[in-house]
């Protein structure tokens, strides 16, 4: 039964997955730009520490660095990504219907990450986050990571983004319990 549950949730991941890429281009129609960070610990332990992760600059870059505690293997964690648009920039937020689904983590950061996130990250230049190849990387080890002046390179991401501020909340999951997260708010405009 957990078995077809993790398949299904494996399906469910790739089918979103393809579906983003199937809608990109190679230059968006829109641009991203970093608004905010807002770190949050775990409930009752906290494996995922983002709490030295900002936004600097006028071009609002990413900077600081992100605390592993624990190796993040497939057996025990998971995260997943909820996404809200306020169209206006109001603060007055609507769940989108896409987003990532509580996702073991090694089979996310394989299929997700190297495709979205690690796009934007130069191994040794702006970042010491260990490269996951094709064949994914597991378990994610612990350790103090460090993010240089990150601009999200949003290639890969899909063509279709709601206008305004787009809030993703991304959480990790220990057996179920969250284990700290973040939420940043990225404004999303039409390309001049």
């Amino acid at each position: 039964d957990l078995v077809l549950i993790a398949d299904m949730r494996i399906l469910t991941v790739t089918i979103i997955f393809i579906g983003l890429v199937w809608f990109c281009l190679a230059e968006q129609p829109y641009t991203v730009q970093n608004e905010a960070l807002e770190p949050f610990k775990g409930l009752r332990e906290t494996c995922v520490d983002m709490s030295n992760l900002k936004t600097v600059g006028r071009q609002r870059f990413l900077n600081g660095s992100v605390t592993i505690l624990q190796d993040l293997d497939s057996d025990n964690f998971k995260f997943q990504v909820e996404l809200f648009s306020s169209p206006q920039g109001d603060g007055q937020y609507k769940q989108l219907p896409m987003g990532v689904p509580m996702t073991r983590v090694c089979d996310g950061f394989k299929d997700l990450y190297t495709k979205i996130v690690q796009p934007s990250l130069k191994q040794g230049e702006n970042t010491n986050f260990p490269f996951i190849p094709d064949e994914g990387l597991c378990p994610l080890p612990a350790g103090e990571y460090y993010i240089k002046t990150v601009e999200f390179d949003t290639d890969t991401w899909p063509n279709q983004i709601p206008r305004g501020v787009l809030k993703a909340v991304l959480t990790f999951f220990k057996n179920e319990v969250s284990v700290g997260g973040t939420v940043m708010k990225m404004k999303i405009e039409d390309r001049q």
